[in-house]
């Protein structure tokens, strides 16, 4: 059951609003009551237990926009070449099954302990949902689909049999975790099964996720039909449109409010942001898989300025060296001279924006969940919110709330 009482730190940091010393968070029935000062809360609510954290501070809980649980850092491919590094992922996937549940598991975990509330997670046909709900996460899991494992059937038939699916996996799920589409990428899902597939959840109101402009073979395969991912599953013979891989997904249909694209890192210009900007569709930054697989760094900045929603994520520990949300959105400080304020909202607010669950999460605000994490730093220097962010990067987060439930206590883990 959810926690019922009051969270208070020695400072809040909404997100919404200003910081608030000697803040405090009233948690009912899983949602936030009543957010203010301490003395207020304590005040108006004199027998309700209050967990106090001096000398810490609470900021809402991270959100991934963009994760993969089921890897582990054991035996990661080298990096290098987005496609040689794919090479070798796939020539171990027979391995991978013996040990997916368990790496999911462990990344779950490791998720949680730095502070994150919400996930979109991607995996093929949704592997690892399981242990999504056995975090106690709030989430979606993203199921990718390849076409080629369907023997030789027609798109419609594809789509069909991978929504009927999803529509099954979705049953008896926690009020908070859901099972969607993953249109894995440009490479991988032709373009027939791809606009089937976009156009199929957005009549059922789901959003969609879609690995998208990620690499410079990325680029070169939508392009010229060439490259080290022209035959990487073999059958993926689509390629040389002529086109950037943002313009190709557009042709396609993909590109939509409800599209969650991640990586963005390759070959995006700026007629590629604007429409990006055009359609409406959400990025998620992922700058240390980018660096790590030589794939450029998403003009982040840029895509802000034109009203793209951007959020923060993770990938995850075959191209990433860690879960924490936190700590990636660290490197986009370093990566875009980003200030504190604005990084806090990317792990934040602007990645439930990106999930399109701003209205129930991402900051601290009568009404919402009560997702949020408490880390063992107080703010200081001329940069109070960076240095909270820099401490919950470094491992300062001691406990996890999602959904008013404790999910994480160093004090008692």
């Amino acid at each position: 059951m959810p926690e019922t009482g009051i969270f208070a730190a020695g400072t809040l940091m909404p997100v919404s609003a200003p910081p608030i010393p000697d803040g405090a968070l009233l948690v009912r029935d899983g949602r936030l009551s009543a957010v203010g000062s301490l003395a207020d809360i304590r005040r108006e609510n004199p027998d309700v237990p209050v967990r106090h954290f001096p000398g810490s501070t609470i900021i809402p809980g991270a959100v991934n926009a963009h994760a993969h649980l089921g890897f582990r850092t054991k035996d990661a491919p080298p990096g290098g070449t987005f496609s040689g590094w794919l090479t070798k992922l796939i020539e171990r996937l027979p391995e991978k099954e013996a040990w997916t549940a368990e790496a999911a598991r462990d990344s779950a975990r490791e998720a949680v302990e730095a502070g994150t509330t919400l996930m979109a997670e991607s995996s093929p046909y949704g592997e690892c949902l399981p242990q999504l709900v056995e975090s106690g996460m709030a989430g979606t899991v993203y199921a990718e689909f390849f076409p080629g494992d369907y023997d030789g059937a027609e798109p419609v038939e594809i789509v069909g049999a991978i929504i009927a699916r999803m529509q099954e996996m979705n049953e008896g799920l926690p009020g908070r975790v859901h099972a969607r589409v993953s249109v894995h990428s440009p490479y991988t899902v032709d373009p027939e099964s791809s606009r089937i597939a976009a156009r199929r959840t957005r009549e059922l109101g789901w959003t969609l996720a879609y690995h998208l402009s990620e690499s410079p073979e990325e680029v070169e395969f939508v392009r010229e039909g060439t490259g080290g991912l022209a035959d990487i599953f073999g059958s993926n013979g689509w390629g040389g449109a002529g086109v950037s891989p943002v313009r190709y997904a557009e042709g396609i249909e993909i590109l939509a409010p409800q599209t969650i694209a991640a990586h963005l890192a390759t070959g995006v210009g700026e007629e590629e942001i604007e429409i990006l900007v055009r359609s409406g569709v959400a990025a998620a930054h992922c700058p240390r898989s980018n660096e790590n697989l030589g794939c450029g760094v998403s003009p982040v900045p840029r895509m802000m300025q034109g009203g793209v929603r951007v959020g923060m994520g993770t990938d995850g520990l075959w191209s990433s060296p860690s879960m924490n949300l936190f700590e990636e959105t660290m490197v986009a400080v370093r990566l875009h001279g980003l200030d504190g304020a604005t990084a806090l909202r990317l792990a934040t607010l602007e990645g439930a924006r990106v999930l399109g669950a701003e209205r129930e999460t991402g900051s601290l605000e009568p009404g919402k969940w009560a997702d949020f994490a408490v880390v063992e730093v107080a703010p200081h220097g001329s940069d109070a919110a960076l240095a909270v962010l820099d401490g919950a990067a470094g491992g300062g987060v001691v406990a996890t709330v999602a959904g008013g439930d404790v999910i994480y206590n160093r004090a008692e883990a």
